[in-house]
């Protein structure tokens, strides 16, 4: 009676090669999904609101000018929205602009937050 033959190691480690190899393509995938919606701009909603307030106070828009600039961007990227919202709301508030009468008085309100450490690094 022959002795029966093993399969090549190759041909076991074949479908977990190929498991491996979809996963890997998965995560890869949803990672360049993830990094174009950050790079996305914003809504036009978020967009008006700033808008608003840069045709309001003169440091405002200077600061969203030095963003453009700063990034090659003609519009804020989604990931820099609340930072950039953020700091542009304080600056507003400094002039006085009184936003809780306004029709932006929500938005600004989501905005009044402190900014964290590492959303410092992204402004201009």
């Amino acid at each position: 009676m022959p002795a029966p033959r093993s399969t090549p190691i190759w041909k076991k480690a074949l479908p977990v090669a190929a498991l491996v190899l979809a996963l890997v393509a998965c995560l890869a995938g949803f990672r360049i999904w993830k990094q174009q919606l950050e790079d996305a701009p914003v809504d036009a909603l978020y967009r008006d609101y700033l808008a608003y307030v840069a045709a309001r106070v003169p440091a405002a828009d200077l600061h969203l000018r030095r963003y453009y600039q700063r990034y090659g961007r003609d519009t804020v990227a989604a990931r820099h929205f609340k930072p950039i919202c953020r700091s542009v709301t304080a600056m507003a508030d400094q002039q006085a602009l009184d936003l809780g009468a306004s029709e932006w008085h929500t938005l600004a309100g989501s905005c009044r937050w402190p900014l964290s450490n590492d959303e410092i690094h992204l402004l201009p």
